[in-house]
């Protein structure tokens, strides 16, 4: 922006300069006139005398005439001189010209070096009146400049108004705190806004909306990949019970700011409140090493987390994964990390769960509303698939018994496995319905055909065992088929034989004496007391995949089998290993005296579906 206070200093500098220009010039003028004049009255005074030629001649001679630089008497022409010629005769008068003689006078040189210090001293001091009386108006056009320069309105000066300015600036500076206090009322109005809509009031962290909002948007990147969490922490809920609201409240900023602390490795990640007791975490550009990783060091950091008295902490959190690429909706995302957090939790104690790449390419992670409808929909149609995998003796490699395995046909005819659909049908309260319907096409197939000889053995969801009236709706089932339950084994994972001891002694005592035999299932998963074996009449044990892997390679697991030999020899509990899949891993474990073993060692996948039966 242009300067307006410049040009006004520089106008009226000029008209000061013009002024003094003028006034020398008049001055010039009149002293040439003045020149003028005394020469013409010089003149008239020779002509009053009146003189002759001769006369004339005679005078001419005086000095003043006859070698004056200003004036001389002849009747020669002079170049460049003003000459007046007297009256009858041929003299006349050369004078100088009068502009010359002005200009070369002394006097006139004086007056003028006089004059040039009085107009430089007045120019200066009119400089300094002007930039006194313009001083309010010089910082009021550096303000505006600065302001449209900085594209922000700076704070007007207050300082040294002048009467000029004062009342502008005071203007100005009203209109100014004005804006400023609308802005921050603004700014205030939007933050409160911002803060109700996506800020949890509670905890201080996202809310849900928050976390749909930053998934959705980083979803939609090039090549975005990363992984959500969902944790929950269920027991905070008996914490609220038994203690009050303060209480799990205060517990749950503890486990958030723990988090928030095995976070700060992952500066791009965002943290929100999903439900009441259940976080959501955005981990964006991680893989899935990276992930597991995260995963068993946070679940660490949280598990050491002090809860209070009565709080089962062996099951307090839970934690399921979705690791995602940009060709998934953000929907999918969240039901796939919804139903690995089912997982986690059907499992029992504090853990994560992640399903494997492809796990559920068919089912496409559908919510829980689909998951109602597609499960109601195949246990009113019988829409379970049965397969039989066998336990093959280690003694003489005969089949020993088989276990069941289940799986649902969806709309598409596509088969979803156990490990899919049993944490969504915890979820939607289908699980005993289903191991009823289960349990009743197993019975079936028994009585139906002869060929099978085979005893099976069953899974049963805890949640089915501890459901009022379940061990008598499960005899009532059995009982419908003669000669069945001696055939018949139950599994039941050892951690909830553990954990829940005093509740399932009754139906695990009834269900015995029925003749239904009993085997720990998933031996080993979990360190947990042998105290079991004195309480329920186990017939088998069946040792959990991860003690099996590699078992010829790790001295710590042989160290485990010889010890479980130990306890269950006395009772002559029978001990399977499950998941053998190499030939040095079954050696070893013949040599151990197991009684059997499970696993694509003996059996493929494609052998297990082909011998699948379906009842309508």
């Amino acid at each position: 922006m242009l300067s307006k206070i410049k040009p006004i200093q520089q106008t009226k500098t000029k008209v000061l300069l013009i002024t003094f220009v003028f006034f020398y010039f008049l001055v010039c003028t009149f002293s040439t006139l003045a020149v003028y004049q005394v020469q013409n009255n010089q003149h008239h005074a020779i002509e009053a005398f009146n003189f002759n030629d001769q006369q004339l001649a005679s005078y001419a001679k005086m000095p003043t005439l006859s070698s004056g630089h200003l004036v001389r008497l002849d009747t020669v022409d002079e170049e460049y001189s003003r000459q007046l010629i007297i009256t009858n005769s041929r003299w006349s008068l050369n004078f100088s010209q009068p502009l010359y003689l002005v200009l070369t006078s002394p006097l006139f040189w004086i007056f003028t070096f006089i004059f040039l210090l009085t107009v430089l001293a007045l120019r200066e001091y009119m400089q300094r009146q002007l930039n006194a009386l313009l001083k309010s108006w010089q910082k009021l056009e550096s303000w505006a400049n600065l302001s449209l320069i900085h594209g922000t309105t700076q704070a007007v000066p207050m300082d040294n108004i002048s009467t000029e300015t004062d009342a502008i600036i005071l203007a100005i500076h009203q209109l100014q705190q004005r804006i400023h206090e609308n802005v921050a009322s603004d700014i205030s109005s939007d933050q409160s806004i911002r803060a109700s809509a996506l800020l949890d009031q509670e905890t201080n962290i996202g809310n849900r909306a928050f976390f749909d909002n930053r998934l959705q948007a980083f979803i939609k990147g090039e090549d975005a990949q990363g992984a959500v969490l969902l944790i929950q922490f269920k027991e905070i809920e008996v914490v609220q019970s038994l203690y009050g609201y303060q209480q799990a409240m205060s517990l749950l900023s503890t486990l958030i700011q723990v988090t928030k602390q095995r976070l700060e490795d992952h500066p791009s990640y965002f943290l929100a409140r999903h439900s009441d007791y259940e976080l959501s975490v955005l981990l964006p550009g991680v893989y899935i090493p990276e992930v597991k990783k995260f995963s068993d060091r946070l679940l660490k950091n949280l598990q050491a987390v002090v809860t209070p008295i009565g709080i089962n902490s062996d099951e307090f959190i839970h934690i399921g994964i979705s690791y995602f690429s940009h060709e998934q909706a953000p929907y999918q995302i969240m039901s796939e990390a919804d139903m690995a957090l089912r997982s986690a939790q059907l499992q029992g104690p504090s853990q994560w769960f992640m399903f494997e790449a492809g796990e559920l390419e068919e089912v496409k992670a559908q919510g829980s509303l689909k998951w109602r409808t597609l499960l109601s929909s195949a246990i009113a149609n019988n829409g379970f698939v049965i397969f039989f995998q066998p336990i093959i003796a280690c003694d003489n490699t005969k089949v020993l018994h088989h276990e069941v395995l289940s799986k649902v046909r969806d709309k598409k005819g596509n088969l979803i496995s156990a490990r899919v659909f049993l944490p969504m049908a915890k979820k939607c309260g289908l699980t005993v319905k289903m191991d009823l319907l289960i349990l009743e096409q197993v019975c079936r197939v028994l009585a139906q055909e002869k060929k099978l000889q085979d005893d099976c053995s069953i899974n049963v969801a805890i949640d089915s065992l501890l459901s009022n009236g379940f061990g008598e709706q499960f005899l009532a089932i059995v009982n419908k088929f003669p000669g069945v339950a001696g055939r018949l084994m139950m599994e039941v994972s050892e951690y909830q034989l553990v954990n829940h001891l005093k509740e399932l002694q009754p139906v695990i005592a009834s269900l015995s004496a029925a003749g239904i035999r009993i085997v720990a299932d998933k031996v080993g998963q979990y360190v947990v007391s042998a105290h079991y074996l004195n309480v329920y009449p186990i017939y088998a044990m069946k040792l959990h995949s991860s003690i099996v892997i590699d078992i010829d390679k790790k001295t710590e697991n042989q160290v485990f089998i010889q010890s479980l030999k130990t306890l269950a020899a006395p009772k002559n509990i029978a001990i399977y290993a499950l998941g053998v899949e190499k030939q040095s891993e079954w050696r070893l474990l013949v040599q151990f005296g197991l009684k059997g073993g499970q696993g694509h060692f003996f059996t493929e996948p494609v052998a297990q579906v082909a011998q699948a039966i379906q009842l309508g």
